[in-house]
């Protein structure tokens, strides 16, 4: 009885997959939240994309429903470098590749509200419209793995503890000739 229900249940989420991915693009429903897989994952992963990152991007833009995309750095001929939270970068773009590798590559759907909003993008993208990017990631420089962002770091906890143990000292001076004193009053009274 398990068995047959087991196949059952297999034929029949065979045959809905079927028909997903037969159901052209268009007709069906836009994504309304923020949607990704991964196409290709790199061997090791020695560098991930963090909120602070600049990274050097390849990618290719379509509008929902269509074939023909709108960007493609590869054609262009060279990848697009940003400095996140700094330049200007789609919010679902943004979200899309943090946690990324070096040597990824995703495909990311990413709903209007996140991409180009009410207006979309004149002549290329209609007003509240999805997008669909595949991005991948060949640089990666996190400020946490540039040398100089860990001396001044260290410089910095250097400099509190040494003024730290300075007022220390100083305030430990200040009390033993404050009791110095009241000890040579003690005396001459």
């Amino acid at each position: 009885m398990l068995p047959t229900i087991i196949y059952k249940l297999t034929a029949v989420l065979l045959m809905a997959a079927t028909v997903l991915a037969t159901t052209p693009e268009a007709d069906r429903e836009q994504p309304t939240k923020l949607l990704g897989g991964i196409l290709r994952k790199p061997e090791g992963c020695k560098y991930k994309i963090e909120g602070n990152s600049e990274v050097l991007l390849h990618y290719r833009a379509r509008v929902w429903g269509e074939e023909r995309y709108f960007e493609d750095t590869y054609t262009e001929g060279a990848p697009v470098k940003y400095k996140l939270g700094r330049d200007k970068v789609m919010k679902g773009l943004e979200k899309g590749i943090s946690g990324m590798c070096t040597g990824e590559v995703r495909r990311l759907l990413i709903p209007a509200d996140l991409a180009y909003g009410e207006l979309g993008l004149p002549n290329l993208v209609p007003g509240n419209t999805a997008v669909i990017y595949e991005v991948e990631a060949i640089e990666i420089n996190s400020p946490f793995n540039n040398p100089w962002f860990w001396a001044g770091g260290v410089a910095i906890a250097l400099v509190f503890i040494f003024s730290n143990r300075f007022q220390n000292y100083m305030e430990n001076s200040k009390s033993a000739n404050f009791l110095k004193k009241k000890a040579e009053e003690k005396k001459s009274e």
